[in-house]
């Protein structure tokens, strides 16, 4: 498969510029199209609280959010064609407690979506986490998360697949190869490998290794028996000491506002990651 049309979610965050970079840059190795989204949220302030505020204060905050939305498309806009990628772009106006599903909308009707990691820190951080709660599990495609920290200065082009053999795992990895294929080495990460090797037909994660290589990318199987460590904190780890890239992993977990929406391993890798992480459900 080759990737042909990219979607991106453009805010004002500072690591914006980052995603879209990131989302170009594939566009324009692939031949694909790119659309750049962003979201103009509508007030509702007066409505939760019962008092009618005058119309023109509403439209002065209104103006302000479709201003922002245009400034983020606009950056996004100039990216784009100074690349000289094919793109589109499209703001959308709703309320905010519409907006992760409308994003999560057009995200199916893509082949990847750039979203960023929340940072904990700023200012709209559960919102910024309930879009990527949306894009993850009510999209049905494959979401490319940008850390906040920024770009990872990574030694090597080198990729990390998280594989535990689900059904999640393998969906990841198809939805990734053209980014593995792009990678000089991709390493299955095999965390506390089952002692029955007969059921996988020899050593755990070979047959993917078997599958990659078929499709051109130079794979092999790395295994780490840590069990005093959990798997996110091996996954981290051998990240860093890698100098990966990349992580490709499933998506486990049930979309549930307000709640730990990303259970175990998938919670902890998306609030302590440190390279791009590309998820599939």
């Amino acid at each position: 498969m080759a990737y042909k049309d990219l979607l991106v979610h453009l805010d004002d965050s500072d690591i914006c510029a980052a995603r879209v970079e990131a989302a170009v840059a594939l566009a324009k190795r692939e031949g694909a199209r790119v659309t750049g989204i962003a979201l103009a949220l509508e007030s509702t302030i007066s409505t939760y609280i019962g008092i009618d505020f005058p119309a023109s204060l509403t439209e002065a905050q209104q103006e302000i959010v479709q201003q922002a939305a245009q400034s983020a498309v606009d950056k996004f806009s100039a990216a784009a064609q100074a690349a000289g990628v094919d793109f589109d772009t499209r703001i959308i106006t709703c309320s905010a407690t519409k907006a992760a599903s409308r994003l999560a909308f057009f995200a199916r009707h893509a082949d990847l979506i750039f979203v960023g990691q929340p940072n904990p820190d700023a200012k709209g951080y559960a919102f910024k986490e309930a879009l990527l709660e949306a894009v993850l599990h009510k999209s049905g495609r494959p979401v490319y998360v940008m850390p906040y920290i920024g770009r990872y200065s990574a030694k090597t082009r080198r990729a990390v697949i998280a594989w535990d053999g689900s059904k999640k795992a393998v969906r990841s990895v198809n939805d990734a190869m053209p980014l593995l294929q792009a990678r000089d080495n991709v390493d299955v990460l095999v965390v506390n490998p089952k002692k029955r090797d007969e059921e996988f037909g020899g050593q755990q994660g070979h047959n993917l290794v078997q599958h990659l290589l078929r499709h051109g990318v130079n794979a092999s199987v790395v295994e780490q028996i840590q069990p005093e460590l959990s798997i996110d904190t091996v996954i981290l780890n051998h990240l860093s000491d890698s100098g990966a890239d990349l992580l490709v992993m499933g998506a486990f977990g049930h979309s549930r506002l307000r709640e730990k929406a990303f259970g175990g391993v998938t919670h902890s890798i998306l609030h302590q990651m440190i390279v791009p992480v590309l998820m599939s459900e």
